[in-house]
């Protein structure tokens, strides 16, 4: 027998229809009892939230509860909102290391009264994985598909298929014989480390045709310890902003990405370079979700520049 804990924070697969709306109000118990648990596998539900959106302060509860029921549960699910569960994956990611259990995180695009809810599929699935032996890491389960955490992103709004594993194939597809696995992600055997330490002060920038560089100075933006600058293309900056940006690259972390959802950024235009020539670090291939959670993780664990920019270059 597998022991699972289901972790409820919400979400559109806890909603039920209100006067003023979908509403999170199913409970842990109330999930796990609308579907058939797959067999040799023991859930316990835990109401951990109530809510749509998940915020920084819940990933650090959340990795803090993980740990704290590591020793007892064979694996862990998580429920919440798609719309910020690429967030959550990519900082559970972070913030727990050396994972020799799954911590599989799932959702749904239509909630349980609906007549073709993807509710109940996602939650069974995610159950299926998270009783997997030999596995650890923290996944996503949508639609059939399981997805290493950090390279999770949503690209729908309103489809089943929402997220995306970006850059590389999903892992494994949940099937009705079992899960066939492209690349099995394996349990770590060191004693898990947490790291659950994110830094709020940080700012998102997306570059568009409009911005100048009055938006930019140094003076409006000095209160954030990180700036995450999402510039076009390959990361590329536009000349009439590269002289505010240097300065703020200079002063705080700055990471430069991309708007787009694939290919990485290698800053071969002369605006990009420019900026990491003063110190800006490159998002390269990461989702968007990712570079701005390794940002508020690596600013969490030094308040030392030099100290943050070593290990936002480090953690893979």
């Amino acid at each position: 027998m597998r022991n699972v804990l289901l972790l409820a924070l919400g979400g559109t697969i806890a909603c039920v229809p209100t006067k003023r709306g979908l509403a999170p109000r199913l409970t842990a118990t109330d999930l796990i009892s609308a579907i058939k648990v797959p067999s040799g596998t023991l859930v316990r539900g835990v109401d951990f939230l109530q809510r749509t959106i998940v915020f920084p302060e819940d990933w650090e509860a959340l990795a803090r509860k993980i740990c704290a029921t590591y020793d007892a549960h064979d694996g862990f699910v998580v429920t919440l909102g798609t719309d910020t569960l690429a967030y959550a994956a990519a900082a559970l990611s972070l913030a727990l290391k050396n994972l020799g259990k799954p911590i599989v995180l799932t959702g749904a695009m239509r909630p349980p009264h609906h007549p073709q809810t993807d509710a109940k599929r996602n939650l069974r699935d995610a159950l299926r994985v998270a009783s997997e032996r030999s596995i650890g890491g923290v996944l996503v389960v949508f639609d059939r598909a399981v997805m290493r955490g950090e390279t999770v992103s949503k690209v729908w709004s309103d489809s089943v298929n929402a997220f995306e594993s970006i850059h590389e194939t999903p892992v494994g597809f949940v099937e009705r014989g079992g899960i066939t696995w492209r690349k099995k992600p394996r349990a770590a055997r060191n004693r898990l480390r947490a790291e659950p330490y994110f830094e709020t002060q940080v700012a998102n920038i997306t570059l568009m045709p409009q911005v100048k560089p009055a938006c930019l100075r140094y003076s409006s933006l000095k209160k954030y310890r990180g700036i995450l600058v999402e510039g076009y293309g390959d990361g590329n900056v536009p000349s009439t902003l590269v002289l505010e940006l240097q300065k703020l690259a200079r002063a705080r972390i700055l990471v430069l990405a991309s708007q787009c959802a694939y290919g990485g950024v290698y800053h071969r235009y002369e605006g990009g370079a420019a900026l990491l020539g003063a110190g800006a670090l490159s998002a390269g291939t990461m989702t968007k979700e990712m570079a701005l959670a390794k940002l508020m993780w690596a600013l969490g664990q030094s308040k030392r520049n030099k100290r943050v920019k070593e290990i936002f270059g480090a953690v893979p």
